[in-house]
């Protein structure tokens, strides 16, 4: 029986960690085609910085993002909420975070 819990256990794991997968690559997707960057989801780092040395984002990209994770995701992103911007990873955590909030 313990080993039917553990299966399902890793199968729940699994599947999340291939939704987060799946949700990271749609946010740099739509990064990279909203902001028209030529580069390959492929190629950005989840955890690279959105600005600076990273994605080179600048404010006016900001509120292009803040737009984008509104429409798509019906999650809004105040002035407060600077950390978001940190990386994929900690957008799609706030995101994420927003949505299991709602």
């Amino acid at each position: 029986m313990s080993a039917i819990v553990s299966t399902a256990s890793f199968e729940d794991v699994r599947a999340r960690a291939e939704a987060r997968l799946a949700k990271n690559t749609k946010v740099k997707s739509m990064i990279i085609d909203r902001l028209g960057l030529d580069v390959e989801p492929a190629a950005v780092s989840d955890n690279q910085p959105l600005f600076g040395r990273g994605l080179e984002m600048d404010s006016l990209d900001t509120l292009e993002i803040v737009v984008m994770v509104n429409n798509e995701f019906d999650v809004l992103i105040s002035d407060d909420d600077f950390e978001a911007f940190g990386s994929v990873n900690a957008l799609v955590d706030f995101i994420e975070q927003r949505e299991a909030a709602a």
